[in-house]
């Protein structure tokens, strides 16, 4: 089961539509899983001509919320807000969630669903003294440096944001996002920052 949230990142005020990767190739999602490009095109295809561009709830609740998938692709080299290979939505929403989107309240798209499992060696070349910085995804008008490290093994061991103008921080333990502290969180990912 897959439960990741990826960040909006356009917003057509107009037409009430919602712009976000459902999932890149190669990032690793909350799970520690990730997905070749090749994977993610199979799985755009197959949702497509499935026709479930309106199976969409809010927060999980397997209910139909009224949204409807209006624009899918998979991001081309040079794409200026999506990372090559994605697989990219546009999504209209009802007014409820609208609103909410609007409010930070909803932030991203959570990709739900079942896979099979493939064992794979990825190597990674992470920095002598174990830490990477990067930045996080906007909310609340604002984002954060941070700072993450790993064990000799390459194990991941948690990390924290710098303090923003205000002085917050945010603790980061797992998966794709920040702790939630004073009622927002932030997305980040640090494999584009591994050579």
């Amino acid at each position: 089961m897959s439960d990741r949230i990826v960040p909006f990142k356009k917003f057509d005020d107009d037409k009430q539509v919602v712009f976000a990767e459902v999932y890149a190739p190669g990032v690793i999602d909350s799970q520690g899983d990730f997905m070749t490009q090749e994977e993610i095109e199979k799985m755009a295809w197959r949702f497509m001509s499935q026709g479930r561009v309106s199976k969409v709830d809010t927060q999980h609740d397997l209910i139909d919320n009224g949204s409807l998938v209006v624009e899918s692709f998979t991001a081309r080299e040079g794409d200026p807000d999506f990372i090559k290979g994605a697989w990219v939505v546009g999504m209209k929403l009802p007014d409820k969630e609208w609103r909410l989107a609007k409010d930070g309240q909803l932030n991203g798209f959570s990709m739900y669903g079942q896979g099979i499992r493939k064992e794979r060696m990825v190597e990674m070349e992470i920095p002598d003294d174990g830490m990477l910085k990067g930045h996080t995804s906007e909310a609340e008008g604002h984002e954060h440096e941070y700072v993450v490290t790993f064990d000799k093994s390459g194990n991941f061991l948690g990390g924290r944001t710098v303090p923003d103008k205000s002085g917050h921080i945010h603790n980061i333990e797992k998966g794709t996002a920040t702790e939630r502290i004073l009622e927002h969180s932030h997305r980040f990912s640090f494999m584009e920052y591994l050579i």
